[in-house]
């Protein structure tokens, strides 16, 4: 079926995406002859349906002031231009850009692009938050009306009562006033309201939480903005390709020969933050607010901030106290503790600030303060709701602007962004800074929000130089300038990768700057921190940074987390909530084309010191996380498989429904939908070697003396049934010369750098018979390798136990029997020779019965067909696994791979299920000793490597009880504190 998908012409690389962008291309092409401005640009329009103007005037249009015109909606189609819809196309379509086509009008004859939200035909805006003017469609449905009303038609009725816990008591406290008056009417009616409120207070129970919950929360939309524009870049790099970038034409002929140029060749990469990205936003729509203190918050201000009623089952004081000991003894996160110290006083408002401008943070406040806290210190502070849908536009704005000079894009957020130019300014021949102010200019006058930059010669100093340029500047990191003294008064924390914890530790080491940093040695360093992370930190505090910039960011894991209105009363509520959450994520991993492999439940339970109910309404409080996960045997995005495995894991938790304060579902080990499965590629070259040798003749060598050889094939020959699960351990020695022709270069090409010319250097080694050796070298070897070898570490019945003491006693014995028995005219099988050298005093019991068998005669009518020996066996990984180089290959697969391939895993589990069946006891227990300590010392604690080795151990054992009766003794464990099974 996959396959059926990829090849049907409607992919995500088939025919109809091809048409699509050749429309554009077209479109484009055809615009720049009638273009005579660029009032459009960066906006593209799809028409659905009858407008005024019609689709082709609106066409047009946007092709004379630099727009897009879309045949077919794509997912990067700004605007939907329509007159009405139907019922069922507005369900199922993203409202926030469904505008009316008076809008094109407008915006020509105003000659500037107006704000569209007046202009919106649907929305889905609630009550919690402020509505819009706009008309309304004629097939609108119930569902989906909200016009708003002008505020002279409702000044009769009373104001609107807000879904909070706040306005509930309100009423509930008129009411009971009003009760005891003589105005029955309007006691009745207040009760009513409450009533009709109690029933929309929504939490998780409800059906319709979980999209309300989404639209409403600031994190979600700033994390999915983030992810958006990392993939955007990708989408803008492969749309864009080879070609030019004209406005590099436009401003070369702006800037030449305006500035000096530097002589000296430099690296530079520029780090552009929007300033107070919220504020300035916001600031478009109140313009008179300029200059003054603003915070953007969900909280309206004013008197109600600093009055909120509080819960008849919540304790601030209390949860407060235990707040602020986790912050500051767990965490070590001094800022958060004493933010829960200073803003837990009762009635005060706990909505957090998400940002404020820089007249605001003069007066003391900070992002992520508590509102009713920045009241005291600011009681002038203006509070503005959040505009998502004007971050949007703004953020597209400002990569549309950087997109058309270069695609060198690292994408940090929505509004902050890394850009290597060196490659622009030597094409350009300009100034580095003198291009920085012209982008800054540019991305001010189309987005009418401010912009700071800084430039060096990496990613951190870019970083350093912007927080120098800030607020609304710029600020080059010369290259000459002295890196070490200006890095050193730098605290810690400001340096990437520097948390509460890690900064508390360095603290109590005495280092609480860069300079205190660059005069430690690395040893304490590692003694503190782990040789990686001092280096690290080493190098970042003498403004070194090694990270290249990414310009094509894959996404790495998709999540679904909800931390407020979780409330449950029993198991089938919160069944139901999680069946909602699966399918939530999922509908993500869908979006992004993408299959997961790895599932996690996070869980936020409430303390059991903690009050019952949260002082911040509806909000999780006091809670402790537990997290579980779940390693898929295949990616998959079928929402039944992923609620079964959540549903699974919620139950191992065992935990009462009531407790839970927050669900999240993360999926991890991603894998694009369109890629063909992954082979392993070691295997795949095996496999493709041993078909050419079935087609094409291979050159055997043929020696001067072969009957040792036809003895030992003739013997295996008559005894074929009991030889074959004793085959000698050393399968990687052959008759067979392969040249190294017979790989496929397809495959070949696909290896790394470094196994790849291994192949090719040690291609005679591993399938090539080792003749150069001296004989008695190889003996040497033999013996030593098995000195080294550990005895057979399984746990066999007595009377397997009996057979490998007799083994034991006769292998000396053994060992010359066999010499006899395969020698002869002084000619010597060197395979064989080889073998024998190899039994080691403890011999499996299974080996020993086939070794010690009388010899079989060989007849001499056979001894003639030396000259044509059978085909070899072919190059499979068992072979590999049964040769000297599998330590080798071991430490390839674990090493090269940040996580284990699916399809590797099967493939091994298959091969060491052989070696369980071919009495390879020992191999494999090297294997699986050798494989648990590479994966041990992995350098990163990766638990999904954790698990396959758990899935492989759990394979071989299984197989050793089938066909031995008993399990192996694995010595080695991994012993990981956060998948370990207890």
């Amino acid at each position: 079926m996959a396959g059926d998908e990829i090849n049907n012409g409607f992919g995500e690389c088939g025919y109809f995406e091809a048409k699509k962008s050749k429309l554009e291309e077209q479109f484009a092409a055809a615009s720049d002859p009638f273009r005579k401005s660029n009032l459009f640009q960066g906006i593209s329009i799809f028409v659905n349906g009858l407008t005024d103007p019609p689709s082709n005037e609106l066409k047009q249009i946007m092709m004379v002031h630099g727009g897009t015109f879309h045949h077919y909606e794509r997912s990067h189609t700004k605007f939907i231009i329509a007159s009405n819809l139907p019922d069922v196309k507005v369900r199922n379509m993203n409202t926030s850009k469904i505008i009316s086509a008076q809008y094109i009008v407008d915006c020509l004859k105003n000659k500037r692009v107006l704000d569209y939200k007046p202009y919106l035909l649907y929305t889905n805006q609630k009550t919690t938050q402020p509505r819009l003017v706009f008309g309304k469609g004629k097939n609108t449905s119930r569902a989906n009306e909200t016009v708003a009303v002008s505020m002279s038609e409702t000044a009769p009725e009373p104001p609107p009562v807000e879904n909070d816990l706040g306005n509930i008591l309100k009423v509930l406290q008129l009411a009971a006033v009003a009760a005891t008056s003589p105005k029955k009417e309007a006691a009745d009616k207040t009760v009513a309201d409450v009533s009709t409120l109690s029933n929309s207070v929504r939490t998780a129970v409800d059906p319709a939480f979980l999209g309300e919950f989404y639209k409403n929360s600031r994190l979600h939309h700033i994390a999915t903005l983030g992810a958006g524009f990392k993939q955007y870049v990708c989408e803008l790099r492969q749309a864009h390709g080879a070609q030019p970038f004209p406005k590099r034409n436009e401003l070369r002929s702006v800037l030449t020969g305006k500035q000096e140029l530097n002589a000296d060749p430099a690296h530079y990469v520029m780090h552009i933050d929007m300033d107070c990205f919220f504020v300035s936003v916001g600031l478009r729509s109140h313009p008179e607010w300029r200059g003054l203190p603003i915070a953007v918050t969900h909280s309206k201000g004013g008197s109600a901030a600093t009055d909120v009623p509080v819960h008849p089952q919540s304790d601030r004081q209390a949860e407060r106290a235990l707040f602020a000991d986790r912050f500051e003894h767990q965490l070590h996160d001094n800022f958060r503790a004493d933010k829960v110290r200073t803003g837990f006083e009762k009635k005060m408002s706990l909505s957090e600030i998400a940002s404020c401008s820089y007249e605001a943070r003069a007066k003391g406040i900070r992002n992520g303060m508590f509102v009713g806290q920045a009241l005291k210190l600011c009681p002038e502070l203006k509070t503005i709701p959040y505009d998502f849908e004007g971050y949007k536009e703004v953020a597209f704005a400002l990569y549309d602007t950087v997109a058309q000079y270069t695609l060198n894009i690292e994408a940090v957020s929505c509004d902050e962004m890394f850009v290597e130019l060196t490659d622009l300014v030597a094409d350009l021949q300009v100034d580095v800074m003198s291009f920085v102010a012209h982008l800054r200019a540019e991305v001010r006058g189309r987005t009418g929000c401010p912009c700071s930059a800084g430039v060096g010669s990496n990613k951190l100093l870019a970083r350093m130089a912007t927080k120098k340029a800030k607020p609304n500047g710029q600020f080059l990191l010369a290259p000459g300038i002295d890196v070490l003294a200006y890095m050193a008064p730098t605290p810690l924390e400001e340096l990437p990768g520097v948390g509460a914890s890690m900064r508390h530790k360095l603290e109590q080491a005495g280092l609480r700057n860069c300079g205190d940093v660059q005069g430690t040695s690395r040893e304490k360093l590692e003694t503190l921190l782990g040789k990686k992370l001092a280096l690290t930190l080493q190098q970042h505090s003498r403004g070194i940074d090694t990270r290249a910039l990414v310009y094509e960011q894959q996404r790495k894991s998709v999540s679904a987390e909800v931390n407020y209105g979780i409330r449950f009363s029993n198991a089938s509520e919160c069944e139901t909530f999680l069946r909602q959450l699966s399918a939530e994520v999922k509908t993500r991993l869908t979006d992004i084309k993408r299959k997961a492999k790895s599932i996690t439940l996070k869980v936020m339970v409430r303390a059991a010191e903690a009050p019952i109910e949260a002082s911040k309404f509806m909000g999780h409080g006091v809670c402790d996380t537990l997290n579980k996960s779940a390693m898929l045997q295949h990616p998959t995005d079928d929402v039944n498989v992923i609620t079964s495995h959540v549903l699974k894991l919620m139950n191992e938790f065992d935990l009462p429904p009531h407790e839970l304060r927050g669900i999240g579902i993360h999926l991890s080990r991603l894998s694009d939908v369109n890629e063909v499965k992954k082979e392993n590629v070691l295997l795949q070259m095996f496999e493709k070697m041993s078909e050419k040798r079935k087609v094409e003749p291979t050159a055997v060598e043929v020696h001067e003396e072969p009957q040792p050889e036809l003895e030992l094939e003739q013997a295996e020959q008559q005894s074929q049934d009991d030889l074959e699960p004793q085959q000698p351990l050393d399968m990687s020695t052959t008759n067979t010369s392969i040249n190294n022709a017979t790989i496929d270069p397809e495959v070949l090409a696909q290896l790394p750098e470094d196994i790849r010319q291994e192949v090719l250097d040690n291609m005679d080694e591993h399938l090539q018979p080792k003749r150069s050796e001296p004989r008695d070298r190889k003996r040497r070897k033999a013996k030593d390798a098995a000195r080294r070898s550990l005895p057979f570490p399984s746990a066999p019945p007595p009377s397997v136990k009996a057979s490998a003491k007799k083994s034991s006693n006769g292998a000396q014995h053994l060992r010359q029997a066999l010499r006899k028995r395969y020698r002869g005219g002084g000619q010597t099988d060197e395979i064989v020779m080889d073998y024998i050298d190899k039994v080691s005093n403890h011999v499996h019991p299974a080996i020993f019965e086939y070794i010690s068998r009388p010899e079989v005669a060989v007849p001499q009518n056979l001894q003639g067909a030396a000259a044509a020996p059978s085909p070899p066996p072919p190059a499979t990984l068992q072979n590999y696994l049964l040769g000297s180089n599998y330590k080798t290959m071991l430490a390839d697969w674990v090493s090269n791979q940040r996580y284990p391939n699916h399809t590797d895993i099967i493939t091994m589990n298959e091969k060491l299920a052989e070696l369980v069946k071919g009495r390879y006891s020992s191999r494999i227990y090297d294997i699986m000793k050798h494989l648990c300590r590479l994966i041990k010392h992995k350098h990163e604690d990766i638990c999904e490597w954790h698990m396959a080795y758990r899935l492989i151990e759990d394979t071989v054992q299984h197989h050793m009880m089938e066909f031995e009766g008993y399990h192996m003794m694995l010595a080695e464990r991994i012993g990981c504190v956060m998948c370990e099974p207890m």
